[in-house]
């Protein structure tokens, strides 16, 4: 039986905890990222792909996220971009919807407050940031952002021109379900251009920068804490390997290539100052515990898949 005393201390803690969070500082992802590595580079990689001009194309961007920054950047180059996420509560629905979103996840009530404040301070820099490098006005308010089930994908057939996510392939438990969604609402020569984070790369099991350097590739050799962390954020993370991808995606799309890229999305034979990442942390002994992955797909970050409808 919890005492009086014991739940105003309850309560004082909680009430520290809010102000806390509200007066740290702001962190957010990086807009310079987001902007140079992912959108900049995407966009060029397309228009090469497509021989022609971006302006009349119709964007899906698959997993656009609570921030959708992705979906905001296409709207200023061509006519017509749509973000798609699992996500029920986006930027433009404000404070009160986040608050309410994290509640109904299981979060106490001063813990949403906190971080609902907290998320949406960080991005308001962030935006701010965004425009300054876009040089545009950019819009996060009247965008076409849809919810779904991760599997079906609400369009006609032939909808879109491209379909590229980041970073979101990893966390599809049935690819190839999505694949023949994405086939199926891609026109006749469209693009499939995706940025798969590997699982078994040194950041592949998404835990703090902290935990993956004390620990390298701990995902990989059973490591409690990591589980935990990883079960208590309700991260999903599929374990397939780059041949297993291709192997999915070329049953939706023909001539699927796949790229090694690094941290800045600089691509392994094209861009030279390509890195592997966390090599210097890979000892022999290391290596030799995790067998039989073989050392390539241990050291590469990630990887491009891009395929053609």
């Amino acid at each position: 039986m919890t005492s009086v005393a014991g739940s105003k201390k309850t309560n004082l803690g909680q009430m520290r905890t809010l102000a806390k969070e509200f007066m740290k500082p702001s962190r957010s992802k990086d807009p310079e990222h987001d902007f140079k590595n992912v959108f900049q580079k995407g966009r060029h990689d397309i228009s090469e792909l497509l021989g022609r001009e971006l302006g009349n194309l119709r964007v899906m961007v698959l997993g656009c996220g609570y921030n959708y920054p992705d979906v905001a950047l296409w709207s200023t180059v061509v006519d017509d971009v749509v973000g798609v996420d699992v996500r029920h509560v986006f930027w433009r629905n404000g404070l009160g919807h986040l608050y309410e979103c994290l509640r109904h996840d299981g979060r106490g009530r001063f813990r949403s407050m906190g971080e609902s404040i907290y998320r949406r301070r960080g991005y308001h820099a962030y935006y701010r940031r965004l425009r300054e490098l876009s040089g545009t006005d950019l819009d996060f308010v009247h965008q076409d952002l849809i919810s779904y089930d991760g599997m079906s994908l609400p369009f006609a057939d032939g909808s879109f021109d491209v379909i590229c996510s980041n970073a979101v392939l990893e966390h599809v438990s049935d690819l190839a379900t999505l694949t023949r969604e994405m086939r199926r609402v891609t026109k006749e020569g469209g693009i499939s251009y995706h940025l798969w984070h590997n699982y078994y790369s040194f950041s592949g099991g998404h835990v703090s920068d902290r935990l993956a350097f004390e620990r390298p590739w701990s995902h990989l050799l059973g490591d409690p804490d990591v589980a935990l962390h990883l079960e208590l954020s309700g991260t999903y993370l599929n374990k397939m390997l780059p041949s297993d991808i291709v192997k999915i995606l070329s049953n939706g799309f023909h001539s699927v290539s796949v790229l090694q890229v690094d941290k800045d999305h600089r691509k392994k034979g094209i861009d030279s100052a390509f890195s592997y990442e966390g090599e210097e942390l890979l000892t022999p002994d290391l290596e030799n515990r995790l067998s039989p992955i073989p050392r390539e797909i241990l050291l590469t970050r990630a990887y491009l898949l891009v395929g053609r409808r």
